[in-house]
């Protein structure tokens, strides 16, 4: 096990040993089959500066000799440090597995945050060894970064599971639209009819193949299938899938501390457009999960047919205000349902409807008393 205790102790190059270094960043850019490894400092005057870079195969080999040259770089053990990687599909995994079953910490980066970060600091260019340098300094210069934890095996697999029960949502509907397209067409092609209707048949039949599965999943943890069935029952407008597929790309809300903090995550959070006697239009920033925003949709749209509350007091009141925009009340459901699931979740609770009747009902006689206490 490598131990981040004894990181950076040896002092063999000379510019290291010319600067007091303050932070040490490692920043590491990955593609398909290569790893760029950016090792830089910042000293007590406040400038970066890069110490060492090289190339390793993203590989398990790869893998192994990036551990050792980390060995080989290790300085002082009381100075702080960190290794960002930016998230790419699916080729960072397997490398910020191995780093962490190391023992090294490791952020794991969205790639719009580094690359305004890349902007701020007047790097227009792009390429894999200027990347690596960004990261480095990213990880030098940036406070209150979030050490990345893996996501359990078990949650993991109903995540990919729902994901890909998702892609073939969108293949089906695509189809469903060519054959409703060809089917009102001058000309019927019945080969092509006959086609697009097994297309649609098996991939019905896969797609309810993975939501057994997941549900399959999902019951052999029985505390989790406890917890998500509290929540279903309880909670009106969300079905199974739905807080299925929050928990599964939430981590069961582990990597959360705060209601911003997940905002944010599924690009729920508030970007207003202000300046002076300028108002522009406020709007949800959707810099996030665009599944968890699709799944909410639904059930959004679900709560607010059954005239469910608080949710569809809140839906009136933002409709009115807007407008008349439907999908801005829409929207301001959705978060107050995703936010409804994260302290249910939390406090291990069902969804008490008797709770919010009574809360409006304090608001409601609260201003009587209050003209009452001013007449007495």
């Amino acid at each position: 096990m490598f131990d981040p205790s004894a990181l950076f102790n040896h002092k063999t190059d000379g510019d290291m040993k010319k600067n007091q270094w303050v932070k040490f960043g490692i920043g590491i850019d990955v593609s398909k089959d290569k790893l760029h490894v950016c090792f830089g400092g910042v000293t007590e005057n406040q400038s970066f500066k890069i110490i060492a870079q090289r190339r390793f195969s993203n590989a398990e080999g790869g893998h192994k000799e990036l551990l050792a040259w980390l060995n080989q770089k290790r300085k002082d053990a009381s100075c702080e440090w960190l290794i960002v990687l930016e998230v790419t599909g699916v080729y960072h995994e397997q490398v910020l597995h191995y780093l962490h079953k190391a023992g090294i910490p490791v952020c794991l980066e969205l790639a719009k945050r580094t690359k305004h970060f890349f902007k701020s600091i007047g790097q227009d260019s792009k390429n894999d060894k200027l990347d690596g340098r960004g990261l480095s300094r990213y990880a030098c210069e940036r406070t209150g970064l979030r050490i990345w934890e893996p996501v359990s095996e078990h949650i993991y697999e109903i995540r990919s599971l729902l994901r890909h029960r998702a892609a073939l949502v969108t293949s089906r509907t695509q189809y469903r639209n060519q054959l409703h397209a060809y089917e009102h067409s001058a000309y019927s092609v019945k080969p092509l009819l006959r086609s697009l209707e097994k297309l649609i048949g098996e991939l019905n039949k896969e797609i309810e193949k993975m939501e057994r599965k997941a549900l399959t999943l999902a019951k052999k943890d029985p505390e989790l299938y406890r917890k998500v069935m509290q929540i279903v029952d309880s909670l009106p407008g969300v079905g199974l899938l739905t807080v299925l597929l929050t928990v599964g790309e939430t981590n069961g809300f582990k990597a959360f501390s705060s209601e911003k903090q997940l905002t944010s995550y599924a690009g729920y959070d508030i970007i207003e457009n202000q300046s002076g006697t300028k108002a522009g239009k406020t709007k949800i920033s959707k810099r996030g999960n665009k599944r968890i925003r699709s799944q909410l949709y639904m059930a959004a749209s679900t709560a607010i047919r059954v005239k469910a509350e608080p949710f569809y007091n809140l839906y009136e009141r933002v409709f009115l205000r807007s407008g008349g925009v439907y999908r801005k009340a829409n929207v301001a459901v959705q978060r107050k349902l995703l936010l409804m699931m994260y302290t249910l979740w939390k406090k291990d609770e069902p969804f008490d409807p008797e709770y919010y009747k009574l809360e409006k009902a304090k608001k409601e006689v609260a201003p009587i008393c209050i003209e009452a206490t001013l007449d007495s």
